[in-house]
């Protein structure tokens, strides 16, 4: 009698408890996850400007404030002025400032003033023409004449350097002239390639046509 009663109590008791397989422990992180996923999206598009769905770049280009339109054989051309100027300052201590001084005003009676020269300030392809290829000659610099020779740079420079140190000079000191294009010097260049030895001072300069 006494197991037959154990075995119907045994049989009436319930299992022990388990961990549940209920899926309602899953979809509370999967809900946190996706309210997470569309509070950084709402908020991507709130803080971003010109958002939409199309391809390609939405930002809007712009024109850095330190280039400026320059000359290049007749059209608008941008070139960093500030990059090309530094540039042609190392050029300018390394090349010229032994004659033209650090200071541009050259050497009385020997090698004339860079600083508020004419020759500088004026035609941007004159003063590509005289660095390419030198000048041997009489020439007058505020006043003042010279017959001192200047060498070519044209096998020695390119015509990137060379427009670089140019505006390096025409806007060096108290100087206020354009910056010159690479493009401008490799059409001087190709213009007046069969141009052999420096310019015969200002009077064969004065004869060419520049502009």
């Amino acid at each position: 009698m006494t197991d037959q009663f154990n075995e119907d109590k045994l049989a009436k008791e319930k299992s022990d408890p388990i961990e549940s397989s209920s899926y309602r422990f899953v979809k509370v992180p999967v809900i946190l996850l996706s309210m997470l996923i569309g509070f950084g999206v709402t908020f991507l598009i709130l803080r971003t400007p010109n958002t939409n769905m199309t391809p390609g770049d939405s930002r809007t280009s712009s024109t850095p404030n330190n280039t400026v339109a320059v000359a290049k054989t007749g059209d608008a051309h941008e070139m960093d002025v500030a990059a090309l100027t530094e540039k042609g300052k190392r050029i300018f201590t390394t090349t010229c400032q032994a004659c033209h001084q650090a200071t541009g005003s050259g050497i009385p009676g020997a090698f004339p003033p860079l600083d508020g020269s004419e020759w500088v300030a004026g035609s941007p392809k004159q003063m590509a023409a005289i660095v390419l290829h030198g000048i041997q000659g009489d020439i007058t610099v505020k006043g003042q004449k010279f017959s001192s020779s200047m060498p070519t740079f044209k096998d020695q420079l390119s015509s990137e350097d060379i427009a670089a140190v140019t505006t390096y000079v025409r806007q060096a000191w108290s100087n206020k002239a354009s910056a010159i294009s690479a493009d401008l010097v490799e059409s001087v260049r190709t213009s007046t390639q069969s141009h052999n030895g420096p310019w015969a001072g200002e009077a064969e300069l004065k004869k060419q046509t520049w502009n």
